[in-house]
């Protein structure tokens, strides 16, 4: 074979190795970093940036790497604490966290490995803090949230230029040794009962004044209801005097008799004066059924008459 042969063989065979090497592929779930001679020239695909597909660089010189782009999960093996009073704490978590700044995740950590070794470190001390300062019934009840929010800013703060953005931290459970869960459970049940002590004794004051205010308004409606009655009233009297003022002095002799009318119909009940025709049937029942003089008005003397009819129709009731 000619020398010029083999020399076009050779350099055929390095242009396709150069020109295979000056093309990537830079996958959607991931996000590239181009170096040359350990500088960043290029990124690709970053966090809120779709650059995903066939890429270019200079062969030889330039070189890819790439990370991750998804949201990553660290479990973070069980951590012994020590609560507040000194009582031992088994605590299990994760975190979710993902790479941001890629430049500085390269020239702070390196690699995906490193990464998780500080994150365990960093998450571990900051669990430490935070619970080491709180009791055991407080980590496991209602506060946890706010304790796991306060870790998850704590991590940020402490892990922040390593191109790492802390999503979230999560402690997925609390044990407690069994000689110390049922002086957990002891001190949680007192507290719960002495708070509904408070709660109930706040209640029954609250009830009090209820009922306080609504009888000072029972008496406040009571006496303006008997005063508007009251006014009702006198003005319903003086109304009545007025009209009879008024009859009287249209007719003073008649006023007095209807005056007398109305006296007898009081002092005699409904059928008081018995029929004629009733009065000439004779027996028990006929004298049951007769009238009786309820009351027999003293001094008037137009009513005479009707008592005397009275009287005939009927025996005086004892």
């Amino acid at each position: 074979m000619k020398p010029f042969g083999i020399l076009g063989i050779v350099v055929a065979i390095a242009a396709i190795v150069a020109l295979l090497n000056s093309f990537f592929i830079v996958d959607q779930r991931q996000q590239a970093l181009v170096l040359q001679v350990g500088a960043a020239k290029e990124f690709y695909n970053e966090p809120g940036t779709d650059e995903a597909g066939l890429k270019f660089k200079i062969p030889f010189i330039q070189s890819v790497v790439t990370y991750d782009k998804r949201n990553l999960g660290l479990d973070v093996p069980d951590i012994e604490v020590f609560a507040s009073n000194q009582e031992q704490l088994i605590v299990d978590a994760f975190v979710r966290w993902r790479i941001e700044d890629p430049l500085e995740f390269y020239q702070r950590l390196g690699t995906q490995r490193e990464a998780e070794r500080q994150l365990l470190r960093f998450t571990d001390t900051q669990i430490r803090n935070a619970l080491g300062n709180q009791l055991p019934e407080e980590i496991i009840s209602g506060q946890r949230s706010e304790l796991m929010d306060q870790i998850r800013d704590e991590l940020s703060a402490a892990i922040s230029g390593r191109g790492i953005d802390i999503i979230d931290v999560r402690i997925k459970r609390v044990d407690l040794p069994a000689d110390v869960s049922q002086r957990v459970f002891d001190r949680m049940a007192a507290t719960r009962n002495q708070q509904a002590e408070q709660i109930r004794a706040e209640g029954d004051e609250r009830a009090k004044l209820v009922r306080a205010e609504a009888d000072r308004e029972r008496t406040v409606l009571l006496a303006e209801a008997r005063r508007e009655s009251e006014q009702i009233r006198g003005a319903g009297d003086a109304k009545r005097n007025e009209i009879y003022a008024e009859a009287y002095g249209q007719d003073a002799e008649f006023f007095r008799f209807q005056r007398a009318l109305i006296a007898c119909e009081k002092a005699f009940g409904v059928g008081d004066i018995g029929d004629s025709a009733d009065t000439e049937s004779s027996g028990p029942r006929a004298q049951q059924q007769a009238t009786r003089i309820v009351v027999g008005p003293d001094q008037l003397g137009l009513c005479d008459e009707f008592i005397d009819q009275a009287q005939q129709n009927g025996r005086p009731r004892r």
